[in-house]
């Protein structure tokens, strides 16, 4: 049964992450809608003209008055009392009544005009129908509903009147067609006739006004306060609902779960914007945290094969690939290893951005086409930490792809995998140019790791990159997704006293006098 829950939770879990993001990140979009439908209703309500509302009451109740003389019921109901009350609600804002209400109250309204002034319902469960009527003057919202609740009183009294002189037509033309000898059915006829004479004079309708409209005290609408709270209720749910359709539309990933699923590749790290927005961080702070989890996911990625020559590259340009190159490096570097970081990127290089380096000692492209020797171009201590070198681009090729396309390209590739025990490729992205295609498919890289950005990388360009992924040599470690929002999972950070190194810092800097007490006494460094 755990198997079958647990996909269940973890699913419902995400649901509800992935929608709380949504409304931490577009929280101005519901604010602002709640704020514009909030002020709309309000100034509707404050504007609007004052409308009152009063409420007569009808009871519609059978009457035994024609069973008491007649002896039978001359108005007999239908088998359906809800079509019955039904039929009675139609009738009170007919066109007759309504007739009746115009002559009435003498007014220069059309009868139309004046039934659409009124709403009229049953009560539930009660043969009781409400007659309301709206009206911007109190006294003529009461006036109008008495009016409809008086006329139709009269109506169905007058429509029952009437029904009952038919009948006492038809019984005097049969009276005179009777022969002056025929008694016993003149006698019969007369009774009858009289019958239907008195149910005439007693005739009410079966209907009675039961509470008269009275003036009301104050308008039913507007109402600032319901009107405003109403707005707001609705601005409310508008505006979530722009922002998940927001959300819904923009086709930018958001979060690692995401990236994940679209790459098939594991998250090794999360960097929040204020780690990624810093191009070198402090080291002994929180901001430079997630470089060194880097470093340790990816020697626990790399368990089962050895990592010496690491690609770092992107889909597109932006998405920090040179940041995170930069950094774990240095992390690398702190922790010991003795660090060899290239710049590769030899059409967009900017390693200058991120190291005080010498642009004239040269870099890789001396060392692939120009001869040079690759561990001799490297700059040491460049931001402090002795056991990291940087191999600079050099200068700018005609054609990048063919350098790194060349068999000089492998030699410097392997000479630096002997020199150092870590060696960073910091390479183009993906899909803009061919050159980190083609340094996928060198045998001497081992393997890569591809930096996404979260909120500006597309999921047509994680696609497109997966499928690139696929077809080369170079299968990738995970992802290094940056450019998070969510900044509080780095935020317990123990700092060191004043003056303190942080583990590993100490075993760089050894490392790095003891290469510089080497390069004095004329020992080697291989």
């Amino acid at each position: 049964m755990s198997t079958d829950f647990e996909p269940l939770a973890e699913e419902q879990s995400s649901a509800f992450l992935n929608a709380r993001r949504i409304v931490r990140e577009r929280w101005w979009v519901i604010l602002l809608a709640t704020l514009i439908c909030g002020g709309a209703a309000l100034g509707q309500a404050l504007t609007s003209t004052k409308q009152y509302e009063s409420t007569a009451k009808l009871l519609l109740r059978k009457s035994s008055l024609s069973t008491a003389v007649v002896g039978t019921d001359v108005f007999p109901s239908s088998i359906d009392p809800q079509r019955d009350t039904t039929t009675d609600i139609l009738l009170v804002t007919s066109g007759e009544v309504a007739r009746g209400v115009k002559q009435s109250l003498r007014s220069r309204e059309s009868g139309s005009t004046l039934a659409g002034k009124v709403k009229v319902a049953s009560e539930q469960n009660a043969d009781v129908i409400d007659v309301t009527a709206r009206d911007t003057s109190r006294t003529q919202a009461a006036a109008l509903a008495n009016a409809f609740a008086d006329q139709y009183v009269s109506f169905r009294r007058n429509a029952d009147r009437q029904h009952i002189l038919q009948g006492e037509q038809l019984l005097r033309q049969r009276l005179a067609s009777l022969p002056p000898g025929d008694t016993a059915d003149r006698t019969q006829l007369q009774a009858a006739l009289q019958k239907l004479t008195t149910l005439e004079a007693v005739q009410t309708g079966n209907a009675e006004v039961v509470q008269r409209a009275s003036v009301p005290g104050s308008p039913a609408a507007p109402k600032p306060k319901r009107d405003l709270l109403l707005g707001l209720l609705l601005g409310l749910g508008l505006g979530t609902a722009l922002a998940f359709l927001l959300d819904y539309i923009d086709r930018r990933v958001k979060t690692p779960e995401e990236f994940e699923r679209l790459y098939g590749l594991r998250s090794l790290v999360n960097i929040p914007q204020t780690s990624f927005r810093a191009r070198t961080p402090q080291t002994r702070g929180p901001a430079f945290e997630p470089y060194r989890i880097l470093r340790s996911s990816l020697a626990f990625a790399a368990v089962d094969r050895e990592v010496r020559i690491l690609l770092v590259t992107s889909s597109v340009l932006g998405e920090g690939k040179t940041t995170v190159a930069v950094n774990l490096a240095r992390a690398a570097a702190l922790s010991g290893e003795q660090v060899v970081l290239i710049e590769a990127d030899l059409r967009r290089p900017s390693f200058h951005e991120h190291f005080p380096i010498e642009q004239s000692v040269g870099g890789l492209t001396n060392a692939v086409i120009g001869g040079g020797v690759a561990r001799d171009l490297i700059q040491y201590d460049v931001l402090g930490i002795p056991n990291l070198g940087v191999l600079p681009s050099g200068p700018l090729p005609p054609s990048s792809a063919e350098i790194l396309r060349s068999a000089s390209m492998g030699v410097v590739l392997r000479d630096l995998a002997e020199t150092a025990e870590l060696v960073i490729v910091d390479a183009p992205p993906l899909l803009p140019v061919a050159d980190a295609q083609i340094l996928l498919d060198r045998p001497e890289i081992d393997s890569c790791l591809i930096v996404a950005r979260a909120y500006f990388t597309k999921r047509d360009q994680v696609r497109r990159t997966r499928a690139v992924l696929d077809r080369h040599r170079v299968a990738p470690l995970g992802l290094a997704v940056g450019g998070l929002r969510d900044t509080h999972t780095y935020e317990y950070y123990g700092s060191s006293s004043r003056g303190e190194l942080v583990p590993g810092e100490a075993d760089g800097r050894r490392h790095g006098l003891r290469r510089r007490r080497e390069t004095r006494t004329g020992g080697g460094t291989d």
